[in-house]
């Protein structure tokens, strides 16, 4: 039980669920002064604050029992988060519940100062009251800039925006068009201001930029009063420069006389932060905050925790100083951008241990951890920093490298930040001994610092005399200098300088530092973390158990009662997407990163046709395909494509049509009922079994599926198929293609889609004929069997092969996008070994499958009888002992875990999963999925017993 003080007033829910878990929560309707609070803190080992208290250095001395500091909303502003930090007392925020409540505000803002003008003229002010067709600029597009955009939009507002960070693509997809910083502020009618403040932002406006600004501008602020320079906007009101000025913060504290005339100014509107204060809002953070309070006082999880480290990896004392040396990377780069937007983050690891298995992926979580913590107001985790990253549109490029070379470390990570500018900034991390953080490279200078603390970063020209000025103005101040590093080549040439300070550099300070002619680019950088040797119980509970142990888990219910059942594994997937079509993305995969160029053009302009045409070229020689082998792009995916393969060639001689699954068994169907054909014979097998091959006769034409994407059963080889053969061989091989090798002298005619192996999009699908399929084509002319248009390989009157469409040319209209998301795909494909290294990954994937269905074969199986006919791919699984809805029970589970999506098995086949297993699954992710599979068994089975007893 922890004893918890509420110094500003909440929502009873918060102290409700926190009392119902056993805590002691004293709350102060009112909201307790500043002295009050450092009276009553000493007391309590956890204080939730609002916006209303300052929880400076003279509160947390005071509270020396504190543990814990949550803050409900998203603003850490009123708190010391350095003192806090060194002092091991954990800060945690509630970002998320009240985006919706500010965006409505802002909205409400606006319209609100259209109505301000100080003209007395009628026809100005009727002109200035409507906002439709007026330009609004967003400056800051994290969540609440998105959501500001698209009710804005609603309204009839032409809306441009300016991020550091967010990609053109993903603005446009919300309505926005992107924009320059200076731009931006030229050509809005409206402003509104949605980034948090620090050493970038601050006076973001300024009088340079207010003089860019149309006559008549007006301005929203719901974020932060620093972000604008008071007494450049007082004189740009007065002088009606801007006509309108909405302000949602907190005042200052003190007030300065600018900001007394400001607030009583008739053209300015000023509301006391009330953003976040709509009764939803107000639920939400105090619900959010009391599950994450109680989950951290218990050891379980440290959600948005602002100060602490990865805390999986801490356990594990080997890789936690590497991720964390990304995260400090990530934020340091951060700190130093400038106005120019973001391009691309590259990030480079260099030696044995960086580039373990064990960290896959985890570095570039960590660098986008450190990077998106410091760009947006919202909470950033190790769990979603990728994720964020993906929706923002940053491009992240990771390479990795068994030995760093030309280097003097074992081991380092490079982190470069390019620009759109074409400007790009470089820094190079490693770690000394087990645990000791090193910047060792800036921008190629070689260096020695320390990241950590408050850290003060400046250029110069290196000469004598530079550091003894900087070290002057410092003492004069009482800040004390911890360690101090030069990047320099050799004497008189470009230099960088950083300094480690015990404290945060004070705005006077700066001031006076960039005074001095000596010194460029000065800037303040904060790389805090919490020491977890210092704060002790809290961090105990967490970091006793093992490294393999798993957390237990709860269902609240709204009194806030626990019920404990099966333990829940800790690590989960990084990506959920385990569906049999479409497929997943390939790794790394954005929409930003496909490129847009052709959206709008023709497919048949020189540029459609020509990616067309490349997409056919990297296909062909992907699978191996030989010279004479024909490939083509078709409507209606991989069922549109068997279908007119059907259409346009079957009949000229009896057919033999093999299934053992669902689409196979729609062949054979359509064979019959849709073509009418008489003579057919057909080869079946249940799910889970092959037919008996050695009975084909393949004089007829044959048709069947090489991997049952329903059954996950495939055929071990083609031995079955002669080479003498005088019957055509159809082959539907949409989940096998890329991902099995099929020996295409066995084969005239292929057909797949582009949603299967590669994670493509649907609608298209590809067809492919050998020499013998094409002469079937220009010889035999199916008799009462009309052709509709989109089934049509040859000249109606000719009878010619069109071969336009194997060479870029399409029957329709195919989708651009799509074939841009195909051509990517592709160059992944080459980029990890072609067919070979694809069909390595599904193999790798498969074998994990195989690992665990042996440790749990007593409920856990694969569908396919026989271990040589599994699929790699569409891998169909069995669970003994429940029944079909038990089993649709545990995908329930599965997707409110958000663990595993989309993988129960067809409607046709046995009751069970059907895990895609394809290379675009990282294997990784499928060994992370498989203990919560046992996971959600366990609840089904514990529950069905529970019942029966």
């Amino acid at each position: 039980m922890a004893r918890i003080l509420c110094s500003d007033p909440i929502d009873p829910v918060c102290p409700e669920l926190l009392r119902a878990a056993g805590h002691d929560v004293t709350c102060d309707s009112t909201g307790l002064s500043h002295t009050e609070l450092i009276t009553q803190v000493p007391d309590y080992d956890v204080l939730i604050v609002r916006s209303g208290s300052k929880v400076d250095c003279q509160v947390l001395d005071a509270g020396q029992k504190l543990q814990l500091i949550g803050r409900a909303g998203t603003g850490v502003d009123n708190i010391d988060m350095v003192n806090a930090t060194k002092q091991g007392v954990l800060v945690m925020n509630t970002p998320f519940g009240n985006t919706i409540s500010v965006a409505e505000l802002t909205l409400g803002l606006i319209t609100a100062v259209s109505r301000l003008d100080k003209a007395t003229d009628m026809e100005v002010v009727v002109r200035h009251s409507e906002i439709h067709g007026k330009t609004l600029g967003i400056v800051g597009l994290g969540r609440i800039g998105r959501e500001v955009a698209t009710r804005c939009n609603a309204f009839g507002l032409n809306v441009i925006g300016y991020d550091t960070i967010l990609s053109n693509a993903s603005a446009k997809t919300h309505g926005i068009e992107p924009v320059l910083l200076d731009e931006l502020f030229s050509r809005s009618d409206y402003i509104t201001l949605h980034v948090p403040l620090n050493a970038n932002t601050k006076h973001l406006v300024n009088a340079q930029r207010l003089a860019l600004c149309k006559d008549g501008v007006k301005l929203v602020n719901g974020a932060r009063a620093g972000l604008i320079d008071h007494p450049a906007l007082l004189e740009a009101i007065e002088s009606g420069k801007v006509a309108g000025m909405a302000f949602d913060i907190n005042t200052p504290s003190p007030p300065s006389e600018t900001w007394k005339k400001l607030v009583n100014h008739e053209n300015v509107i000023v509301t006391p932060h009330i953003g976040a204060l709509t009764t939803d809002a107000q639920e939400k953070v105090a619900r959010d905050l009391a599950y994450k309070v109680n989950d951290a006082l218990a050891g379980k999880a440290f959600k948005g925790v602002l100060n602490a480290p990865n805390i999986d990896f801490d356990r594990r004392e080997e890789l936690m100083p590497l991720v964390s040396l990304a995260e400090k990377l990530g934020s340091m780069q951060a700190q130093l951008l400038d106005d120019s937007r973001l391009k691309r983050v590259l990030v480079i690891a260099e030696g044995h241990k960086v580039t373990s298995s064990k960290l896959s992926g985890q570095l570039v979580k960590g660098v986008m951890k450190g990077l998106l913590s410091h760009m947006l107001e919202e909470e950033v985790t190790f769990t979603n920093a990728k994720q964020l990253a993906d929706v923002m549109g940053i491009q992240t490029v990771e390479h990795k490298h068994d030995e760093a070379s030309g280097s003097s470390f074992s081991d380092q990570l490079t982190v470069i930040f390019e620009k759109e500018n074409g400007t790009s900034k470089k820094i190079t991390g490693t770690v000394f001994g087990k645990n000791q953080l090193r910047f060792v490279s800036f921008d190629d200078l070689p260096m020695d610092a320390i990241p950590s603390g408050s850290m003060l970063l400046f250029n110069n020209t290196d000469q004598p005399g530079v550091l003894h000025k900087v070290t002057s103005v410092l003492a004069k101040h009482k800040i004390n200098i911890g360690c101090f590093g030069l990047a320099r080549e050799e004497l008189g040439t470009a230099a960088v300088g950083v300094l480690n300070v015990d404290e945060a550099i004070p705005d006077a300070v700066m001031e006076e530092l960039e005074a001095l002619d000596m010194l460029t680019n000065l800037r303040r950088v904060n790389l805090l973390e919490l020491d977890t040797a210092i704060s002790g119980g809290i961090w105990e509970k967490f970091l006793k158990p093992s490294a393999n142990s798993v957390e237990e888990e709860t269902n609240a219910v709204d009194a806030g009662v626990e019920i404990v059942r099966h333990p829940k594994p800790r690590v989960k997937p990084a990506s959920p997407n385990f569906g049999s079509g479409p497929c997943k993305k390939r790794p790394g995969y954005s929409l930003a990163s496909i490129p847009d160029i052709v959206l709008g053009r023709s497919h048949r302009s020189k540029l459609g046709k020509g990616l067309l045409e490349e997409a056919i070229v990297r296909s062909k020689k992907i699978l191996n395909l030989p010279e004479d082998y024909l490939l083509g792009i078709v409507p209606a995916s991989d069922t549109g494509a068997f279908e007119m393969a059907m259409w346009s060639m079957l009949g000229e001689r009896p057919v033999d049509v093999c299934y053992w699954e669902s689409f196979g068994k729609q062949w054979f169907k359509d064979v019959t009922t849709e073509l009418k054909l008489d003579n057919v014979r057909e080869f079946g097998a249940p799910f889970g079994q092959i037919p008996d091959f050695s009975q084909v006769n393949c004089d007829h034409d044959v048709l069947f599926t090489w991997n049952g994407t329903t059954s996950g059963v495939r055929v071990p080889n083609a031995d079955w198929i002669p080479d003498d053969r005088k019957g055509l061989i159809f082959n539907d091989a949409t989940s096998a293609a890329f991902a099995m090798d099929i020996p295409w002298n066995k084969i005239d005619v292929c057909t797949f889609s582009w949603q299967k192996v590669l994670g493509g999009e649907g609608g298209h699908g590809v067809v492919i004929l050998s020499p013998r399929a094409v002469e079937r084509l220009e010889s035999f002319v199916p008799e009462n069997r009309p052709l509709p248009k989109i089934f049509r390989m040859t000249d109606a009157s000719t009878g010619k092969l069109l071969k336009s469409i194997f060479e870029g040319s399409t029957i329709n209209t195919p989708s651009m996008l799509c074939v841009e998301d195909y051509l990517d795909a592709l160059r992944w494909a080459e980029s990890v070994g072609g067919q070979d290294g694809l069909i390595a990954i599904s193999q790798r994937n498969l074998k994990v499958l195989e690992v665990f269905a042996a440790d749990n074969s007593r409920w856990f199986k694969f569908l396919a009888a026989e271990k040589e006919t599994r699929s790699s791919t569409s891998v169909c699984l069995q669970i003994d002992g429940l029944s079909k809805d038990e089993v649709k029970q545990m995908q329930v589970l599965l997707e409110r875990e958000q663990v595993a999506y989309d993988v129960g098995s067809y409607r046709d086949a046995p009751p069970g999963l059907r895990i895609w297993c394809g290379a675009t699954v990282e294997t990784k992710d499928l060994g992370a999925l498989l203990p919560w599979i046992k996971w959600a068994y366990l609840e089904v089975k514990s529950a069905r017993d529970a019942k029966i007893e």
